[in-house]
């Protein structure tokens, strides 16, 4: 504590006292402007080790003779002296001079333990025993003064009849203490600090004592969050939001889960019909879109999935059962027919293609035949199981990067090259104005890997992807009878959600517009505000790229937020029969694809971030100090023996240091007229909590 706090003496002059006093003789009022004042000139000087004094003889204040009694100091929460309490030897009337409160008396080394209490009586009590005690309204805050003053490694109890925090250090107390025996109080204490092993509260007592004068280590790396970002569903349109909700309600899967199976059934039937805008072409580009969704074994991602799907599914259906009769007639056709007459039959009546558009697994050599043979203009491969995929024979060896390639080309602009060789020329080929949608789930163990590999990152693969990380609902999703009730086939929100895939999927005239048409597709601009929203969206991200800014690590995923925002943009605006993109349609893409994004960036290390410098040098200084056997070091010392880069550099070093500092790490402090450089003794014994 200290106990000559600032005063001006050349002001005191010009201010109103403190307090008075006055002497019993002469009665002759004295003024004090300080309480050093009143320390010299009203205090004994014997002073105990504790800070207790006793008034000299002769002092009256307020009317009242307070000679000998005894006084404790009053202090500030910085333990500044802000006052005094002054007491008689039966603790029956007591006064205070000034403000504050008696946080702490620093008692006799010897006594058995420590007191934190919210008792001012057996406060005062113990500081006459000589005890080592702190005194609080609030328990919890005795006992943290309690650590903040004391230094030596004693126990540390709690005196009180309220419920502190550490309740297996409490001894209770009620406001009797005046009935009790100097030996009584000390026997209820000793009882408690029988019980305590050393060690507990040894190591309580100084982690509590670091942690108030140093304050709570902040992590260099903040912790991946806890709870999953909570998806934008209000940033869908009407029709697919309302469909989101009732399919989350009645499979009971996560409203992200959902919304990416919604979405990846509208991207499969609009990519057909209609093309994104792009700033440098006018045919604009493939409006189809790659999802990736995680979904713990058993999260529903099937029948989410299914039911999102269940126009297109029906309506593959019909086309396939068209297929068979015309196969079968076909063959018919072909059947009695002798070999030179089947072959111009053949030329003459080609053969009719499975109509088939959703597959689950297909390799892209095998899907690459059927764009090129132009068996297959539009096509989703929509799998719940990721793993067949990204473990599949396409995505190993040789022939993954061509793989990586092909499906760049075909998210980008629609095109896919196959070669043969020489003895099988007529397989190879090219096709153009072809579409693919991506609609991956899978868990996170088969998922992690993928998303952790460099060359899925660094070509640009995954970055094509709008990825969520749904929360998981395992053991929330309970029935009742009225849930038991429920019809999803009834539910009006599905079915006109089902109702408007039917009608988009059934070949219906192209919806009215001035665009010139390209291959079947019509390009879906923006109105003016909506260019409005796409420019500064995209200037938003460029920025967000810049170094130290939050997407520096994730360039290759944050330089394509603009392209998907007016992609996923073009797909609500077909799906709700709009004729362009407007400011609203594409600010809820946006918002989407900034979601993506933030689970981009909270994905297991998919951020890959090198060791900050601030790291490299706590790290080294922990290793220096324990080596050495120090807490502190000399700030020339520590700057010539700092690790490189920072050595010789003396900006970068005093960046990461006061990095260091602003984090409870590290302090700075004169000694001596020296600077030295501590360390946060916490680090010395728990050198885990680096990070």
């Amino acid at each position: 504590m200290n106990i000559k706090p600032s005063w001006d003496a050349a002001s005191a002059e010009k201010r109103d006292p403190i307090f008075s006093y006055q002497h019993a003789y002469t009665h002759k009022t004295i003024d004090s402007y300080s309480f050093e004042d009143f320390d010299l000139n009203v205090l004994n000087q014997t002073e105990s080790k504790g800070g207790i004094r006793s008034v000299a003889k002769d002092v009256i204040y307020q009317g009242r003779n307070i000679s000998e009694n005894m006084a404790i100091p009053l202090t500030d929460k910085q333990h500044h002296i802000t006052g005094y309490c002054i007491f008689d030897a039966g603790f029956k009337n007591r006064i205070n001079i000034g403000t504050g409160m008696p946080t702490c008396h620093i008692g006799n080394t010897n006594s058995s333990c420590a007191v934190a209490t919210d008792n001012i009586k057996l406060f005062l009590r113990l500081s006459k025993l000589n005890f080592t005690a702190a005194y609080h309204t609030k328990i919890d805050s005795a006992f943290e003064y309690l650590n903040d003053c004391v230094s030596e490694l004693k126990p540390r109890v709690i005196a009180t009849k309220n419920t502190p925090t550490h309740l297996d250090l409490k001894v209770h107390f009620d406001n009797d203490v005046n009935k009790l025996s100097d030996d009584e109080i000390k026997a209820r204490l000793n009882d408690l600090v029988q019980t305590l092993k050393p060690a507990e509260y040894v190591d309580n007592a100084g982690e509590q004592k670091e942690t108030a004068q140093w304050g709570e280590l902040i992590p260099l790396v903040q912790p991946e969050a806890a709870t999953n970002n909570a998806y934008p569903i209000n940033a869908l349109p009407t029709l697919a939001r309302e469909a989101v909700m009732a399919i989350a309600e009645h499979v009971q899967a996560p409203i992200g889960m959902t919304a990416q199976c919604v979405i990846g059934a509208m991207s499969h039937i609009a990519q057909a019909k209609v093309n994104a805008p792009h700033p440098f072409n006018t045919q604009g580009e493939p409006c189809s879109l790659y999802l990736l969704t995680e979904g713990q074994s058993g999260s529903r991602k099937s029948t989410s999935r299914n039911m999102a799907d269940k126009a297109i599914i029906q309506h593959e259906r019909k086309q396939y059962e068209l297929y068979r009769r015309d196969l079968e007639q076909w063959k018919s056709g072909l059947a009695g027919l002798n070999k030179k007459d089947r072959e111009a039959y053949s030329m003459e009546n080609p053969p009719p293609h499975d109509p088939s558009t959703l597959y689950s697994d297909i390799t892209l050599e095998s899907l690459a035949g059927l764009y090129v043979d132009g068996v297959l203009k539009n096509a989703s491969i929509a799998s719940d199981e990721a793993a067949q995929f990204f473990g599949g024979h396409t995505m190993k060896g040789d022939t993954r990067n061509q793989a990586l390639g092909g499906y760049a080309k075909l998210f980008d602009d629609g095109s896919i090259e196959r070669t043969r060789s020489k003895s099988n020329l007529n397989g190879s080929g090219r096709a153009y104005d072809v579409r693919l949608t991506f609609n991956l789930q899978g868990q996170h163990e088969v998922l992690s890997d993928a998303l952790k590999d460099p060359v899925l990152r660094g070509q640009g693969f995954l970055p094509r992807f709008i990825l969520t990380v749904p929360e998981n609902l395992a053991g929330t999703r309970l029935q009742d009878a009225i849930y038991q009730t429920k019809s999803a086939n009834v539910d009006h929100r599905l079915i006109a959600y089902w109702t408007r895939c039917e009608y988009l999927l059934d070949d219906c005239p192209t919806p009215q517009s001035s665009d010139e048409l390209h291959n079947g597709r019509f390009v879906m601009s923006m109105d003016e505000q909506a260019r409005e929203i796409d420019m500064h969206f995209y200037n938003l991200f460029e920025q967000l790229q810049g170094k130290g800014k939050q997407y520096e690590y994730l360039q290759a995923f944050a330089s394509r937020a603009s392209q998907l925002a007016r992609r996923l943009a073009t797909v609500f605006a077909y799906f709700e029969g709009l004729q362009w993109i407007d400011a609203k349609t594409l600010s809820g893409a946006c918002e989407i694809v900034k979601h993506s994004l933030s689970e981009w960036a909270m994905y297991a290390e998919v951020e890959v971030k090198v060791e900050s410098e601030a790291q490299r040098l706590i790290t080294w200084f922990i290793k220096y100090c324990s080596s050495k056997t120090i807490d502190k070091l000399a700030y020339s010392s520590f700057m010539n023996n700092c690790p490189r880069p920072m050595r010789g550099n003396k900006q970068l070093l005093e960046s990461s240091l006061n990095e260091l500092i602003d984090h409870h790490y590290l302090k700075v402090e004169e000694m001596s007229k020296t600077r030295y450089v501590l360390i946060n003794p916490i680090l010395l014994i728990n050198t885990e909590s680096v990070a």
